[in-house]
């Protein structure tokens, strides 16, 4: 049974009076939500460090090939970066840390499970291998919204498209999804190369949906957002939906890999339908289902 080991508190669906922005530091900072008990992080646009080019030997010793239709990809071993990340005390990847520490896929407001590769991932990887050919991304510009370890994203990128990413957790985009886009550049670039295409060809965001939404407020919107598995927590739906339609172009369209169910949280792709079916702000339509002991799908959403 697929179960998240947590409590879930409410979060606050109010309005930030003054910006909360400010300036990347070593820990992200957090906004208290007034009588919540939950401090969600606040959204900040994450550079890449030098440590990226001087462990890139070590990510390509410690990297898994992985076959998605016709795209080859790279990503880091699960087992080995868990096992790194205990293993050193730098502050950066103090929420992972946190989650292993206390055998927790999630904490609320702490961390969201950004370390693993989730089974709806493999999902939807699946079902845009088979549905679109290459000529679908070309100057596409594509969010991967609560990315993880960015396969997502990273396969959009090798398909042509322009993509941004985002994730809760600052120190999964600096251990996990930077890694993860330098292991799919072009062999043949320079190391430093490859650290210029990150810093200039994708953005990187971390922390809260809402405050995201309100950072990028002034950019270029996204022809597509792929996310998989964050629709579990049905206090944060709202949240969710917003950014959609707030980060969306208006012929734009979502795609969305859940479970039926989210046992322990309350979740599902069935109850987050209804959710937007009663928003009447957003189409939802079933493009694929698996008929298993724990139903999956993908649902597409367009404006209306």
């Amino acid at each position: 049974m697929f179960e998240f080991n947590f409590e879930v508190n409410e979060p606050d669906s109010s309005d930030i009076a003054e910006s909360p922005f400010n300036k990347p530091k070593l820990h992200q900072d957090r906004v208290v939500q007034p009588d919540k008990k939950i401090d969600w992080y606040l959204a900040e646009q994450v550079e890449p460090s030098k440590d990226l080019l001087n462990n890139l030997d070590l990510y390509e010793l410690n990297a898994k090939e992985l076959s998605i239709g016709s795209i080859e990809m790279r990503h880091l071993i699960a087992g080995f970066l868990l096992e790194d990340i205990k293993a050193n005390n730098d502050e950066v990847s103090g929420d992972i840390k946190k989650s292993e520490e206390t055998h927790s896929d999630l904490i609320a407001g702490v961390y969201e499970g950004g370390a693993k590769v989730w089974e709806c991932t493999d999902d939807l990887l699946s079902y845009l291998s088979k549905t679109f050919d290459e000529t679908h991304w070309k100057n596409k510009r594509v969010l991967d919204l609560g990315c993880g370890s960015g396969l997502l994203g990273i396969y959009a990128l090798k398909s042509g498209a322009k993509v941004d990413f985002q994730d809760y957790n600052k120190d999964v985009l600096e251990k996990i999804t930077m890694p993860n886009v330098l292991l799919n550049y072009k062999e043949e670039l320079a190391d430093d190369e490859k650290i210029k295409l990150l810093e200039t060809d994708s953005n990187f965001y971390a922390g809260d949906w809402s405050h995201f939404t309100e950072l990028t407020k002034d950019l270029e919107k996204y022809d597509i957002i792929l996310t998989s598995e964050t629709i579990y927590n049905i206090e944060n739906q709202q949240k969710l939906l917003d950014t959609f339609r707030n980060r969306l172009k208006s012929d734009g369209n979502v795609l969305i890999a859940a479970k039926s169910h989210y046992f322990g949280v309350g979740g599902g792709l069935e109850q987050f339908i209804e959710v937007v079916k009663c928003g009447k702000v957003f189409k939802a339509n079933n493009l694929w289902q698996a008929d298993e002991n724990l139903k999956r799908g993908i649902v597409e959403l367009k404006l209306q």
